[in-house]
């Protein structure tokens, strides 16, 4: 399941978090329990990740500006809207130890299994944020290149001088919460000009993995629900690229993807004929060749290449969510909302478990009544989005190319600092890339 941020797993927790709660209750003999004891080898696991960065690491001590949340008087009357969302991209992260991605990848596909059934509790590390933790001194770097391999395939440039933003959905629904008000978690975005108008909004995290709690379900359904696409059974993670206009804003958004539609069943052919299927699963279990990405930096370890996998329709992508009985009513739908919203992910599968057994599926898409209701409610938030996305554009663009600013969130105020480095959030050959006379 894509990570969020905020918290990193709120959308697998299954249990309050408190930590002086009454035992567990043992449920009815009909259903099977499962133990919610962490295994002792979870503090090793632990101490084994690097210590949390602090929020104000490399930045300036006094913040140059702070931004104050928009008010309805700011407001345009234009509803806010997403049109003409394309897919520019996608690939899959591998595990082999140097960083590689098969482009385009392919989402795990949804199985539809059949209920009930059991899973056991999430264990072990999970990535809050894959691209930072395997890239981390570029984490946009796969993004440039995955859009850039399927444009130089079609025989044409992506024009990345054109776009008013690239970024990780991820920041755009931490300053949506900001708009929201209320108890925000602190955030932190770093930002840098390309070009002469293109803002990244460069994911910053204090920790890139963390232990799971062992409470929650969602990485294990998620596995027991799914399977792998041709050519990409040793993955950690699908992500997908789309652009696409937000009321003028020309976006260009990284979001990760739990599942997709299956594609439609081929007829089989005769048994005297080897299928087309089995000669792509034998290429997918080959040995690909490895290429090393055109971009590359001292900086930096070399960003690997492998070709593989296929690119999926937007309209089959899945959200998947996981729910405790007890927690459904509670649902936070505008928290859901937001990020299929600023994806355009087509279809929302929401699993019903009574610790760990899962017996009813809910399942909505984007366009449904339901939630086009929640995306009444909030239309005044998401215009408030859009406007301080102006403002940050208006921001870094007075401070040039030179520029290196963090908009900080501490506390539910969003402030404006310096960093210290100018360390680029790219390599110098990509950031070329945003330069409209760029051949």
């Amino acid at each position: 399941m894509s990570s969020s941020g905020y918290p990193s797993n709120w959308r697998r927790q299954s249990l309050p978090a408190h930590r002086n709660r009454d035992p567990p209750v043992s449920p009815p003999s009909s259903k099977p329990f499962v133990s919610y004891l962490i295994p002792e080898h979870s503090a090793s696991l632990e101490s084994s990740l690097p210590p949390d960065r602090r929020l104000n690491e490399g930045l300036s001590d006094d913040c140059s500006k702070a931004l104050e949340v928009p008010t309805l008087g700011d407001l345009d009357d234009e509803d806010p809207e997403i049109e003409d969302c394309q897919l520019i991209g996608s690939y899959n992260w591998t595990k082999r130890p140097n960083p590689t991605i098969i482009v385009p990848g392919s989402p795990p596909e949804w199985t539809n299994r059949p209920l009930p059934f059991n899973v056991q509790p999430d264990m072990g590390i999970q990535q809050i944020d894959q691209n930072s933790y395997r890239m981390p001194s570029a984490n946009l770097l796969p993004l440039v290149v995955a859009v850039n391999q399927k444009y130089k395939d079609e025989g044409v440039s992506f024009p990345w001088g054109t776009m008013d933003f690239v970024t990780d959905r991820n920041g755009l629904r931490k300053l949506l919460r900001w708009t929201l008000g209320g108890q925000v978690k602190d955030f932190r975005i770093d930002t840098q000009l390309a070009g002469s108008k293109t803002v990244l909004l460069n994911r910053w995290e204090r920790r890139t993995r963390e232990q799971f709690s062992g409470r929650t379900y969602g990485l294990n359904f998620e596995k027991a629900s799914t399977t792998p696409a041709t050519g990409c059974n040793e993955t950690s993670g699908h992500h997908r690229i789309v652009r696409y206009d937000f009321n003028g804003l020309k976006m260009v958004v990284r979001f990760e993807v739990d599942a997709c539609m299956p594609p439609p069943r081929k007829p089989r052919p005769s048994k005297s004929e080897p299928s087309v299927d089995s000669l792509i699963d034998s290429i997918g279990n080959m040995s690909l060749t490895t290429t090393a990405a055109p971009f590359s930096s001292s900086t930096m370890p070399a960003l690997n290449i492998i070709n593989g996998g296929s690119y999926v329709p937007q309209a089959s992508i899945i959200e998947l969510v996981t729910c405790s009985e007890y927690r459904k009513e509670s649902y936070n739908w505008k928290e859901a909302y937001g990020q299929l919203f600023l994806s355009q992910t087509a279809h929302h599968i929401m699993a019903i478990h009574y610790r760990g057994r899962f017996t009813s599926l809910e399942k909505r898409k984007l366009s449904s009544q339901d939630l086009q209701k929640v995306h009444d409610e909030m239309k005044p938030d998401l215009k408030k989005l859009r406007k301080v996305l102006e403002i940050i554009q208006r921001t870094v663009i007075e401070h040039g190319s030179n520029g290196r600013l963090s908009f900080v969130c501490s506390d539910g105020k969003l402030s404006v600092y310096q960093r210290k480095s100018q360390t680029a959030c790219l390599p110098d050959e990509a950031m070329s890339c945003f330069e409209l006379n760029r051949v």
